[in-house]
């Protein structure tokens, strides 16, 4: 008798090979995810480092008077000249780490999760990294402000951060002494 088709013992090691397969490949994927955001994340950080000043000076804005025409708050404006995913980066929940920098001034990052809720009502995010002071017309970043506690974050907010060295954080003066008058 002539048999045709596979004997369970046969379909058996298939499906463990698959099974060793996939236990071994899914996480490799999942890591190489959060290595893309956190690239992702480190290009609009240095774009958004280097975009912000450059509107601040070509518009003349003062950084310690009202927020620009046409933005409700400074990480509005943020968002906007740094031309940010809001997909990727909301209005920051978080601003212990930024000396002097208030909520609706910093922004964040999303990560792996998108943030729910809507205004200053969003949860999710690695807490504020970049921010404006006011104050002293500064903008400051800080990656070691980056919070790794939210846990639908904790993968891409650990990475973000641990690909920061020491001695990342910057300051960058914005406001002009009015040395410079046209």
């Amino acid at each position: 008798m002539k048999r045709s088709g596979f004997s369970m013992i046969e379909l058996v090691f298939v499906i463990v090979i698959l099974g060793v397969l996939a236990a071994v490949a899914v996480p490799r994927f999942v890591t190489t995810r959060t290595d893309a955001q956190v690239a992702m994340a480190r290009s609009d950080i240095a774009s958004t480092m280097k975009a912000i000043p450059a509107r601040i000076f070509a518009e003349n804005i003062d950084p310690t008077q009202a927020t620009p025409t046409g933005f409700s708050n400074w990480g509005e404006w943020m968002i906007d000249t740094a031309g940010l995913d809001r997909g990727r980066w909301q209005l920051a929940q978080h601003v212990t780490g930024l000396n002097g920098v208030s909520q609706n001034n910093a922004i964040a990052p999303i990560g792996n999760q998108r943030a729910s809720g809507s205004g200053n009502n969003q949860v999710g995010g690695c807490g504020g990294i970049i921010g404006i002071n006011i104050t002293d017309g500064t903008l400051i970043f800080n990656p070691f402000n980056i919070n790794t506690s939210d846990p639908s974050n904790k993968t891409f907010c650990d990475a973000l951060k641990a690909s920061y060295p020491s001695g990342s954080n910057r300051v960058i003066p914005l406001a002009t002494t009015g040395a410079v008058k046209f």
